[in-house]
């Protein structure tokens, strides 16, 4: 049986993780690892995860939003880049999310403390968000940032491959994601979610 928090915490805690964003994001901004056109490897996406499994994939989505408006005002490639990690993370939380829920039969707080129930989501997680990262680098972000085609762009960046294109790609977000996701599976099931078990 999950716990059932109170609106008041709920409100709080989603509070408090897009605080935790802004904080992770300006640690970004000062010690940055990222391509040029402003994908990064960073913890940026992390509270939204935490908030999937303590509170669900609803509250995760608010959190998410929370964070695109933050990444709008400091992140590094504003709009373009607040944009793809909104989206990139948000494809991992609805894939979990759907599978927790059609799949699984529970939520997340029960559904993804089997390690290889979690393991499975979780690689259906970084493909969804590779595919995703990939359509919208090629049709619409490395475009709109270099404005230039994007046959100019691999040509100019990839040595004109394509499979080097979607290669780069898929292995910075399968990164990502995996710090993403096993980064909140540690600390909200073997750290995080023991003490407020406790103090609440």
């Amino acid at each position: 049986m999950w716990r059932v928090y109170s609106k008041s915490f709920k409100v709080s805690f989603v509070s408090l993780m897009i605080a935790l964003s802004l904080i992770f994001e300006l640690i970004n901004r000062a010690l940055p690892l990222r391509v040029p056109w402003g994908m990064s490897v960073d913890f940026v996406a992390l509270p939204i995860m935490i908030t999937f499994f303590i509170l669900g994939t609803r509250y995760s989505l608010v959190t998410a939003f929370g964070m695109f408006l933050m990444l709008c005002m400091v992140g590094y490639a504003s709009i373009i880049g607040a944009i793809m990690k909104t989206v990139t993370t948000v494809s991992m939380v609805v894939t979990l999310g759907i599978l927790s829920t059609c799949i699984l039969r529970g939520p997340p707080q029960s559904s993804y403390k089997s390690v290889p129930k979690y393991s499975i989501s979780a690689i259906a997680s970084l493909l969804m968000r590779c595919g995703v990262a990939v359509v919208l680098n090629y049709y619409w972000a490395l475009p709109l940032f270099f404005q230039m085609p994007v046959e100019k762009i691999i040509e100019n960046f990839f040595f004109g491959s394509y499979l080097g294109f979607v290669s780069f790609v898929s292995t910075m977000n399968v990164v990502q994601g995996i710090v993403d996701l096993v980064g909140s599976w540690v600390l909200v099931f073997g750290v995080a979610r023991r003490a407020l078990e406790l103090q609440i």
